[in-house]
């Protein structure tokens, strides 16, 4: 019993320390710009009233890219040498990327608004495009496969993902909706400026 609970703070823990890694991941890339930009644990909070749509274009790919970096260090963490503490990290931090997956299988976009299609854009790639869609995905995928080929878990193993996948998703939005309720009055609304046309939020 001891061994499960532990293993549920990690998981807990290793998900809201990605979920803050992309915030962070926001919040350096603009103070790169020169945007002065807070992050909290599920929300980045940009300080000023307007921004322009080239400087947001790299506040949004450092999301991306501290989504990315806490799923790969997970990952090279478990594969160097897998162990029941470290599968808890690697879980964790999948949960995130696997609702981005999802939600772009179910919706379109794994992203609201159009974070992936300004991430798309400073990367010089079609802002109406899924690469960051499919990226996420395949990043989910290959981490699985990293799992499965490194633990050989039994059928056993792989029903307890069920109860954790759920549960990761209660927390992630229980903390989504928590942050915003307690940062969303402390800090200015923010409206992006000069935003291309024919962009396609969802």
């Amino acid at each position: 019993m001891k061994r499960v609970i532990r293993y549920m703070f990690i998981f807990l823990g290793a998900l809201i320390a990605g979920v803050y890694l992309h915030e962070v991941g926001h919040a350096v890339a603009g103070w790169v710009e020169g945007v002065a930009v807070v992050p909290t644990p599920a929300k980045e909070y940009v300080l000023q009233s307007q921004l322009d749509w080239s400087k947001y274009v790299w506040v949004a790919l450092g999301g991306v890219i501290g989504t990315t970096v806490a799923v790969l260090a997970a990952g090279a963490h478990f594969s160097r040498k897998p162990c029941f503490d470290r599968e808890a990290i690697l879980a964790g931090s999948l949960v995130p990327v696997g609702l981005y997956a999802l939600r772009f299988l179910l919706v379109g976009r794994g992203h609201d608004d159009t974070e992936w299609q300004a991430a798309q854009t400073a990367l010089g790639l079609a802002a109406a495009g899924h690469a960051i869609d499919v990226f996420f995905l395949c990043l989910f995928i290959v981490g699985v496969i990293v799992w499965g080929v490194r633990l050989r878990p039994r059928w056993s193993s792989l029903l307890r993902l069920v109860p954790l996948a759920v549960g990761g998703t209660v927390l992630l939005v229980a903390l989504q909706l928590g942050n915003n309720a307690v940062f969303d009055r402390m800090f200015p609304v923010v409206t992006v400026v000069n935003v291309p046309a024919g962009l396609d939020p969802r």
